[in-house]
């Protein structure tokens, strides 16, 4: 009798141990992937203990449209990244990207642009060409150049009668909406092709300088964009490639040189923002101004409040986190300005209670520059970095993500 008891005690031990087991692989299942444990472990130099997003109810509500997302199929998350040369090869979104649509669902490739015929660098699942006439281009970091930019930061521009752009993507546009970002121009006309579909593009009667959003089908991964008009300038800021399709998309826009001061006086830049229909904006800027001989705190205070405030008048649902820029040389010695301003930016975002990432101090602060440089993970430059840094960065950001949607997934639980 006594040992059929002990049996039988055996036996429900192991099943409860069984069933922890099994729920912990299950939870483990169900949370977005934390990885920068193991980053640490290969590059010692990173500190993943602050690698964290303060728990901050200004990311609640972005947070609670993932956790609806994924309870129920259904709805679309939006997520923009704001920055400048870090941000525009695309490494960081790239990374975002692949992991919360993985997780969430796929909602499309977001914001691209020609950049190629901006003379620019571009993502590297983008290719461009011009298939008539002549573009010319200019960037939000260049105001004293008489000719316009938009949503993308970029614009090109040309005159001709007819003017065509070849766009090539890595990853096929089948069952996309695309929506152009251009000229308020009624005469220019914008058209669409891309496998068997020839497609005139409507502008929006509400907003002129977009395109309504269009479906299209497109098996190659290629199409082209023409517009048409005598006599008139035609003007290209952007192809947006949606899907109704519940998921996440997440919306790259990156300038090389561009500050905060560069965006806050960008005028069309702001009234084509609110059609991403953003939930989450990541604003990573600080490099360019680091360039500066010296640092003046209340003045870049003045220009971030200025952009936060455009900012929240056209998306005032959406959550903002607010990045500092990694470690870089000014010469041959670390930037000074630029620690001054990373601090600088930390202490205002703790006054304001923003949800702040630093980048600056989680890649190891002043001077840790040179560790990424001896890995041959920074350019030659010592200002940017290599893609396989980018990558690295993107993960970092992703797992801060992660650890906070995790949190509060399981508290919702």
């Amino acid at each position: 009798m006594l040992a059929d008891i002990l049996y039988l005690s055996t036996m429900v031990l192991r099943s409860i141990i069984f069933l922890v087991l099994f729920v912990n692989v299950l939870t483990a299942k169900a949370q977005l992937p934390v990885s920068d444990q193991q980053l640490q472990q290969r590059y010692p130099f990173i500190r993943a203990v602050f690698n964290r997003l303060p728990v901050y109810p200004a990311l609640d509500s972005f947070y609670e449209k993932l956790w609806q997302l994924k309870q129920s199929r259904s709805g679309q998350v939006s997520v923009v990244l704001i920055g400048d040369s870090h941000t525009q090869p695309g490494y960081q979104a790239a990374s975002l990207r692949q992991a919360l649509q993985t997780y969430f669902g796929n909602s499309g490739r977001g914001l691209v642009f020609p950049y190629q015929l901006a003379q620019s660098n571009s993502p590297d699942d983008i290719r461009s060409n011009t298939t008539s006439g002549y573009w010319l281009f200019n960037r939000l970091a260049h105001p004293e150049i008489d000719l316009p930019y938009g949503l993308s930061g970029f614009g090109i521009t040309s005159n001709q009668d007819l003017a065509g752009v070849q766009v090539q993507l890595r990853e096929p546009a089948a069952g996309s909406q695309l929506q152009l970002f251009t000229d308020s121009l009624y005469e220019n006309q914008w058209s669409y092709i891309g496998g068997t579909d020839t497609i005139l593009l409507m502008r929006d009667t509400a907003f002129p300088w977009k395109t309504i959003p269009q479906s299209v089908s497109n098996e190659s991964g290629g199409f082209f964009i023409t517009g048409s008009g005598s006599n008139t300038r035609k003007s290209l800021y952007g192809v947006a490639l949606t899907s109704t399709d519940p998921g996440v998309v997440v919306h790259n826009i990156g300038v090389n040189g561009a500050r905060y001061d560069h965006f806050n006086n960008a005028s069309l830049f702001w009234q084509q923002l609110p059609s991403l229909q953003a939930d989450l904006y990541i604003v990573s800027l600080g490099t360019n101004e680091a360039q500066a001989r010296t640092f003046s705190e209340p003045a870049f205070w003045q220009q971030v409040s200025l952009f936060l405030q455009k900012l929240r008048a056209v998306s005032p649902q959406a959550a903002v986190i607010i990045c500092t820029a990694p470690d870089s040389y000014k010469g041959r010695y670390a930037n000074r300005v630029l620690q001054q301003l990373n601090q600088s930016l930390a202490r205002y975002c703790t006054q304001q209670h923003l949800p702040l990432w630093d980048l600056y101090r989680i890649t190891g602060g002043y001077g840790s520059a040179a560790h990424w440089l001896r890995r041959r993970m920074m350019n030659r430059d010592r200002i940017h970095y290599t893609a396989e840094g980018y990558r690295i960065m993107g993960n970092l950001l992703l797992s801060a993500l992660a650890r906070g949607y995790n949190g509060f997934a399981a508290d919702k639980k």
